[in-house]
């Protein structure tokens, strides 16, 4: 193989099928009461992202022009980024800008596999299905992560601000399956150092966020992200990468560290980095309905969980749990 890699087209089946991985069927919640504060639809599709950095086309197609001034989105489906020594590109959205209804419908028949299934998906429902596909790349000492999501909300594309709800929910700490996540976002003043400066636009913004993360009682992350938001009449992209201007020693450095038993941290050992970013897009039919996808590359030590798929298990249940936030949230009257 080459050092180059590409999305294949095969999702994650259920065991003892071919029906593409959807969660979940319109059932009772398995865990109704809310663990956590009250989120913004940032910060649940975050938690995804944070982790991951979440029938797709081939990467590296052209950009649509009102997201081109967009970098990492850029980098994302161009140029890739490095993990394990392979540069990683990620696929380009399903939705353009311009497609009619039946373009649309037919672009995502090819992620839920039948007419139902996407009917489905498409439903105005918190509890509506998903789809997802993880894949590997395994190398020495280290997997490459590959996750593709898909699922529909409800909600009005031209009231969602990124930056202003980042800035807004900056410093409070999500805690889901086993794991905490905390955002923060850095000021001009942290930034300086590094030489990176935001931007802040109604059409493009830019900023950067210290994640800190524990993973399962055994491995504590830091990384600190680049975020950059582009949008236009019909989509909104937000595209996230780990920055290496801080890969060197610092206090927003990339690192992890292990936990032994008693939660004591051992030394720190550099990131190997990630890539993701979701694209909000807005649907004829059903009206009021966004379809979002997220596409995401990472890549994980062997060292974190000597190469078993114990993070990779969490995925689903992740997605499920911040999906269904999401909705909720959105879902609740705006003063």
């Amino acid at each position: 193989m080459n050092g180059s890699l590409r999305w294949d087209d095969e999702p994650s089946v259920r065991p003892g099928t071919k029906a593409p991985l959807h969660h979940r069927p319109d059932r009772p919640e398995t865990c109704p009461r809310d663990r956590c504060n009250r989120h913004d639809w940032t910060t649940c599709l975050a938690v995804f992202l944070v982790l991951c950095g979440l029938g797709a086309q081939p990467a590296g197609i052209a950009q649509q022009p009102a997201h081109e001034a967009n970098s990492v989105y850029a980098q994302a489906l161009s140029d890739g980024v490095k993990l394990a020594g392979k540069n990683v590109t990620l696929p380009a959205p399903l939705l353009k800008d311009g497609m009619s209804a039946d373009q649309q419908r037919a672009a995502m028949l090819g992620v839920s596999g039948s007419e139902r299934a996407l009917d489905d998906l498409l439903r105005d429902s918190v509890t509506a299905p998903f789809v997802m596909k993880v894949h590997d790349l395994k190398t020495d000492g280290v997997t490459v992560r590959l996750v593709d999501l898909w699922f529909v909300v409800r909600s009005d594309l031209a009231a969602l601000d990124p930056m202003k709800v980042a800035a807004r929910t900056s410093g409070k700490a999500v805690e889901v399956a086993n794991m905490r996540f905390e955002d923060r976002l850095l000021t001009s003043e942290e930034l300086g150092p590094s030489g990176r400066s935001t931007l802040s636009g109604r059409d493009r913004s830019r900023w950067y966020a210290h994640m800190k993360a524990q993973l399962l009682d055994r491995i504590e992350l830091e990384a600190t992200e680049e975020v950059e938001a582009s949008r236009s009449g019909e989509s909104l992209v937000i595209a996230t990468r780990t920055d290496p201007a801080f890969d060197a020693t610092g206090p927003f450095a990339n690192r992890w560290r292990s936990l032994d038993p008693e939660g004591h941290p051992g030394t720190d050992q550099p990131i190997g980095g990630s890539i993701s970013y979701a694209s909000i897009s807005r649907l004829v039919q059903p009206e009021g309905a966004l379809l979002v996808e997220a596409h995401a590359a990472f890549s994980e030590p062997e060292a974190w969980f000597q190469g078993a798929p114990i993070l990779r298990s969490k995925f689903a249940p992740i997605a499920q749990d911040q999906i269904r936030r999401l909705r909720r949230e959105l879902r609740k009257p705006r003063p």
